[in-house]
């Protein structure tokens, strides 16, 4: 369907109207099940023959909102699949009340319904709780998934990794007080904006502005539940570690990033066992709202999914060239 879930057009706010021109022509949208939930679901198709880029949805926001890292994986001849997480965005389930194991079915089914739509191979990108969770779900699927490029790399539970709560004696304190008052009152819940500074996450000139319009939208993270915020502080390893893990993976690692600070991920990035690339963004926060930002981004990650046998669609427009450092 062409319009599904557009009820209003607060979306439009985040974005220059010829982007919102382009997203609203070359998008469809459809809903697929993942346990008891509906998942929203857009796609960005090209005209013929093309590789197929999978995104999940941040847990702050979803996949309207973050149209700028969608549309330049479409113009560079990928099919784009980007999906909100359930609970999420504009999928169904118990506003900010659905847990990380949740997000990990959604990808597990997500993935199921594009190698019935698409075929296989398939590539999968994340910017945030997407992207970890996305590697939680595909790393063990060396056959249907080709590559992996995310943000952050990190373990659910594992030291360093709860966004600056504190030092680690008072993080477990604070996850065994978590899980007794999830266990008490699961659904009861706190504002969103008070689970993480979201000026933590987006730090660009101008974001400010974009982070009073995101508290504000009736599609983000309004309030966060105990079990939500419980199943991310937990200890969960990764069903294939690190180590073993033999998908080539690319992480884009920023030197500023507060949320998921740069020593964890390159700590983790310095674990994987199989093909992997490490991109620095020098002196760049969590995320930027930017259209400049985006698409060096994204660049990077075009690049190593050609370097992994992606062969986009002809007729696209070609992907901005990136100027970031990049190691391997």
């Amino acid at each position: 369907m062409r319009d599904a879930g557009l009820a209003h057009d607060y979306w439009k706010k985040y974005h220059t109207a010829e982007e919102v021109e382009e997203a609203l022509a070359a998008a469809t949208t459809t809903m697929i099940p993942s346990g008891v939930y509906p998942v929203h679901v857009r796609l960005f198709l090209q005209p013929g023959p093309a590789p197929t880029v999978m995104m999940g949805s941040s847990v702050l926001s979803y996949g309207l909102h973050l149209l700028r890292a969608q549309l330049p994986m479409y113009r560079a001849g990928f099919n784009v699949m980007q999906f909100d997480f359930p609970g999420l965005g504009q999928s169904g389930g118990p506003r900010g009340g659905c847990t990380v194991g949740d997000f990990i079915q959604s990808w597990h089914d997500a993935i199921k319904y594009a190698v019935t739509r698409f075929g296989q191979p398939l590539y999968i990108m994340g910017v945030g709780e997407d992207g970890v969770t996305g590697y939680y779900a595909a790393a063990g699927m060396p056959e249907t998934i080709r590559a992996i490029s995310v943000h952050n790399l990190f373990e659910y539970g594992e030291r360093d990794s709860l966004q600056g709560q504190g030092p680690y004696w008072l993080v477990r304190a604070k996850a065994v007080a978590l899980a007794g008052a999830t266990a008490a009152r699961p659904t009861t819940g706190m504002p969103g904006p008070k689970s993480v500074p979201w000026e933590w996450i987006y730090g660009g000139t101008g974001d400010d502005e974009m982070i009073t319009l995101l508290e504000n939208d009736p599609l983000s993270l309004q309030t966060i539940q105990f079990r939500l915020m419980n199943s991310i502080v937990q200890r969960m390893p990764a069903a294939v570690q690190f180590e073993s893990c033999r998908t080539p993976v690319q992480v884009i690692a920023s030197s500023e990033n507060k949320v998921c600070p740069y020593d964890l991920v390159k700590r983790n990035y310095e674990r994987l066992g199989g093909p992997k690339e490490l991109v620095t963004l020098d002196g760049k926060p969590q995320w930027e709202m930017n259209r400049e930002f985006n698409e060096v981004y994204c660049a990077h990650v075009i690049r190593w999914f050609k370097m992994h046998g992606a062969q986009p669609h002809q007729s696209a427009a070609k992907p901005t060239t990136a100027s970031t450092k990049s190691t391997r």
